[in-house]
């Protein structure tokens, strides 16, 4: 059985369809990796019928929720200044998830 990776990333205050769109190819990238990704772009069954304006906090919620069926994160470049991603670093390390960031991931090939 794969292993769950989710991602995680900086998301507001940023064009959401660029954001989308990096999510996707992150996701695209664990995948080849071996991994199943989880994509919160892309779990809208899990958000409940949460809408884009929905406030933060009830994105986290759910986000998290998430993360916590997983097994490991990927950090993509850039998570730095979210403060969402951080949460979800101290989250995953705190649950004992592997913690792969972007950049080393795509330079050691998992």
């Amino acid at each position: 059985m794969k292993q769950k990776i989710y991602i995680s990333g900086a998301i507001a205050h940023h064009d959401l369809e660029e954001r989308r769109t990096a999510f996707e190819a992150c996701a695209r990238f664990c995948e080849l990796c071996g991994f199943e990704a989880v994509n919160p772009f892309e779990n809208e069954l899990h958000k409940r019928g949460l809408g884009e304006t929905a406030d933060w906090r009830d994105h986290m919620r759910v986000d998290l929720k998430m993360l916590l069926e997983c097994d490991a994160i990927c950090m993509m470049d850039g998570w730095e200044e979210s403060k969402g991603s951080k949460l979800e670093l101290d989250v995953a390390s705190t649950c004992g998830m592997t913690v792969y960031y972007e950049t080393s991931v795509r330079t050691m090939r998992m």
